[in-house]
């Protein structure tokens, strides 16, 4: 179901896309460009001085030791390269540029943490600027709340086939990120990362954040994809996967929205006070979440009754135009595999999701509302029909598809396994 935003909340959208074509006009205003036809050049860095763009063992000395001294001496639309090394700095991208570590191009899961071979920043990575990718590093920051933050004015950011892992710690205080898109950037494509290890004391722990909830700007054509995201803690707190949280607040200057594409993902290993793997808390028209992989959600506090989710709506009045199909969604009996806040399926009781052809940890389906043994499942979520098994790519027993048109195979999966270990 496509529905016009313009058609709920019209005053919302209004000021939502404005604010972000004001955004793109600062960016084009301020950004850093080269002259027509000049060429574009590739600078390399190595912590011991001594590479060229094409051999990062040559004895030829390089200028660059640090990759914030390379950023300051590049050109909009250049090429960073980094090769293997240790580089404890905290990282500014203020330029369209390419930040390439040793190992781009190559997936996350035949890669080892910090190992010689990578390319190993500890500290923040900051992307401030359009058009940046950063792609084939090991990242960390330990005691510290954030990993990589986009900002509001890097529309098209690319945070691809990287590590990240171990942000913050079960001492730290306050909320810790591995991924945290601020204040409604667009076109932001997080694909291919492994990020693990996010951990707090006293705030929520999250994978990826595309936040804030007291946004203006809406997070347009966001694109989370093919990552594996484990180990998300917090001691007195939830811990997510992804929270999508753009807009949230009931403040009326609160007029952000997220448009989503949430496909491929493995998320597993989420403990805290509540555990929702995919947390769709803001407004989401029109969100896709198709072929990713739910497990192991924890409340360490489950009284009266444990808060695991796979999939949640909440503060979030378009829930029903949600396509949630193809996932496993096996969260045990306890744990909802999507779940609609009761507020919302109080104020829309005639409305639902579409959570069909899920896998639920059981052929007879979801129980709760639904009859079945698998996770549970809330009202306002049409889940039927359902998978049989934890293939994502058969098709449900119901081939007659009269409301959704049988179109779950329409989202590219062709890589969804390759992050699935």
């Amino acid at each position: 179901m496509q529905v016009q935003i313009a058609s709920i909340k019209q005053d919302k959208t209004k000021w939502g896309l404005t604010a972000a074509a004001c955004a793109i006009a600062l960016v084009a205003a301020f950004s850093f460009t080269r002259p027509a036809g000049a060429a574009t050049a590739t600078l390399v860095v190595d912590d011991d001085g001594q590479a060229t763009a094409n051999n990062c063992n040559s004895s030829t000395a390089t200028p660059y030791t640090t990759i914030g001294a390379a950023i300051t001496a590049a050109n909009a639309n250049d090429t960073v390269k980094v090769c293997p090394g240790a580089y404890a700095e905290n990282v500014v991208v203020d330029k369209a540029l390419t930040l390439k570590g040793a190992k781009a191009g190559e997936w996350v899961n035949s890669r080892t943490f910090g190992a010689a071979n990578e390319s190993t920043i500890t500290g923040l990575v900051t992307i401030q600027a359009a058009d940046v990718k950063v792609e084939g590093f090991s990242l960390t920051n330990p005691n510290q709340g954030l990993g990589v933050v986009v900002k509001t004015a890097a529309n098209n950011a690319t945070i691809k086939k990287n590590i990240l892992k171990t942000v913050g710690s079960n001492t730290f205080v306050g909320p810790t990120v591995g991924v945290y898109l601020e204040l409604g950037p667009d076109d932001v494509n997080v694909a291919g990362n492994k990020i693990s290890e996010v951990q707090s004391q006293t705030g929520s722990a999250q994978g990826v954040l595309v936040g804030d909830s007291t946004s203006a700007n809406p997070s347009l054509d966001t694109t989370i994809d093919n990552n594996t995201i484990s180990d998300i803690t917090s001691v007195s707190r939830g811990a997510y996967g992804v929270q999508v949280n753009n807009g949230a607040s009931t403040a009326p200057s609160a007029t952000g929205y997220t448009e989503a594409s949430i496909h491929g993902n493995s998320i597993k290993t989420l403990s805290g006070n509540w555990a929702h793997a995919i947390g769709l808390e803001g407004e989401t028209p029109n969100v896709v979440v198709t072929h990713n992989v739910v497990s192991g959600l924890t409340d360490n506090n489950p009284v009266p009754a444990a808060d695991t989710i796979g999939v949640f709506f909440e503060d979030n009045p378009f829930f029903f135009t949600g396509e949630v199909n193809n996932n496993s969604l096996n969260v045990t009996t306890t744990g909802y595999g999507i779940a609609v806040s009761a507020a919302l399926t109080t104020q829309y009781p005639s409305l639902s999701v579409d959570g069909e052809c899920n896998w639920w940890g059981a052929a007879n389906g979801p129980g709760a509302v639904a009859t079945g043994s698998g996770s549970l499942v809330t009202a306002g979520v049409d889940y039927k029909p359902w998978l049989k098994s934890a293939n994502l790519n058969k098709d449900c027993d119901d081939h007659n598809h009269s409301k959704h048109g049988g179109d779950w195979k329409d989202h590219n999966n062709d890589d969804w396994w390759r992050n699935n270990d």
